[in-house]
């Protein structure tokens, strides 16, 4: 777990280039307006740990951007259930998780979001960040 390896890649995401193409990218997702990074280890040694991190994680992003707006993904569900047609990184980020937190990254033009993908009680939680210029719809 290397939170300053993690922030580097944050700094990275909101400097460059977005794709053209949706797909995979070095970092994990991306596409036109986005990039989508899985966060901390491979494997948490205990699930908790996952949370520990986007603590930390969020205490980092507070310090730099300010107090996040928390926001729910169950009205992206709702409407993509309704047979609405979202977007990229809308639809993955609703996959992810319930609950995310969003800055925005000063002198940038991103939209930084932290999300927690543990709505599968199989698998263990992971920590994901997009990085976005796209409006939350």
């Amino acid at each position: 777990m290397d939170i300053v390896k993690d922030l580097a890649l944050v700094d990275l995401l909101c400097a460059r280039e977005f794709p053209a193409e949706h797909g995979r990218t070095e970092e994990g997702m991306g596409g036109p307006g986005y990039f989508i990074a899985r966060l901390g280890p491979g494997e948490w040694p205990r699930p908790e740990d996952c949370y520990a991190y986007e603590t930390a994680m969020t205490g980092r992003f507070t310090t730099r951007w300010g107090t996040p707006l928390r926001s729910g993904t169950v009205t992206l569900g709702e409407r993509i259930a309704r047979g609405e047609n979202l977007s990229e990184p809308w639809t993955t980020l609703n996959a992810l998780g319930q609950d995310v937190r969003t800055w925005e990254a000063t002198g940038t033009g991103r939209t930084v979001v932290l999300a927690v993908a543990d709505q599968d009680e199989e698998t263990e939680p992971q920590l994901f960040v997009v990085v976005t210029d796209l409006d939350w719809p």
